[in-house]
């Protein structure tokens, strides 16, 4: 099984909004043998731990208790595409596969919001708190809205393609820490009233964008967040300048890619996207940053068996 990367918290959409992007990906396979009951996690591609101290393992723990999977060892491995520590969804599309993989291998039927709240366990062990934004996204493909309460997840698939271009500043330090739990941590614990309304005018604004195709209303609406970006922007090297840079060069929309570092902005096409990217990769180099660019679209689909290729809905 493989699970795409996805970006959350798009502009005003704290923690209930996520897009799909395609690629890349985690590729998970799961056997399941005669035995007691031990978990085996390896782990390739990128530097993630294998064992015990994998999402993946964490994962897998939670699905055989909840079902109650008795007699079997099974073994996970994971081979890593979507780098981590860089507000991809990392964890979250480990934990998708991982999910959608179990499932699949002992044929269980299982409904969506059960679906949902498995890999959400992953967040919790990797971020210390439980948020479904990344794990939608790469559960089900497309644009994801979450109801934390019910678990229940609405999918749109835009009608138009959306080219969006990620750039990631390199930044070590940021590998040695739990850095989305550090990131979630910066966040104000109360809003005054005029901010919520701001920001959720910004969310509504959003949302009419994609039901209406409207692009530019669209990179207008991401561009703000009133919550998030002030304070998670002080992580990342020259945001303010990579976010004027992006803007002056025609991209209608930028904001941070989830917890960060990396930062995001749609284009117009994806010619133009690269090319904006490029500039700002080019930036941070002139800045002493090391960066790199990756240039995709909104992905239709999430978490599917390998070679195939249709649009789950």
């Amino acid at each position: 099984m493989r699970a795409p990367a996805s970006i959350a918290n798009l502009g005003p959409g704290f923690d209930i909004l996520a897009m799909a992007i395609d690629g890349p990906y985690d590729t998970v396979s799961v056997t399941v043998r005669p035995g007691p009951g031990i978990i085996h996690v390896t782990s390739m591609g990128f530097d993630v731990p294998s064992g015990e101290l994998n999402v993946a393992y964490a994962v897998t723990r939670e699905f055989i208790s909840k079902y109650r999977l008795r007699g079997v060892d099974v073994h996970v491995e994971v081979v890593k595409g979507v780098p981590p520590a860089c507000g991809l969804g990392s964890s979250g599309a480990t934990a998708a596969a991982v999910v959608y993989a179990l499932s699949r291998v002992f044929n269980l039927n299982i409904g969506e919001k059960d679906l949902l709240h498995l890999a959400g366990t992953g967040e919790l062990y990797v971020a210390g708190s439980l948020h479904y934004d990344n794990v939608a996204a790469s559960l089900f493909g497309g644009v994801v809205i979450v109801d934390p309460e019910s678990r229940e997840v609405l999918k749109y698939t835009p009608k138009v393609r959306i080219p969006v271009a990620i750039v990631t500043p390199q930044i070590p330090r940021l590998r040695y820490v739990r850095k989305t739990e550090y990131a979630r941590s910066l966040l104000p614990k109360h809003v005054e009233l005029g901010t919520h309304v701001k920001q959720t005018s910004a969310l509504a604004r959003l949302i009419y964008a994609l039901l209406t195709n409207n692009l530019e209303l669209l990179g207008k609406s991401i561009s703000v967040d009133y919550i998030a970006e002030p304070y998670r922007s002080k992580l990342i090297p020259y945001y303010c300048e990579l976010k004027e840079l992006a803007l002056r060069n025609g991209a209608p929309g930028f904001n941070i890619s989830g917890a960060g570092p990396s930062v995001f902005f749609i284009h117009r096409n994806i010619e133009e996207a690269r090319r904006t990217g490029e500039l700002l990769v080019e930036f941070l180099k002139s800045k002493g940053v090391d960066a790199f660019l990756y240039v995709s679209t909104v992905s239709p689909d999430g978490a599917k068996p390998l070679g195939e290729s249709h649009d789950k809905g």
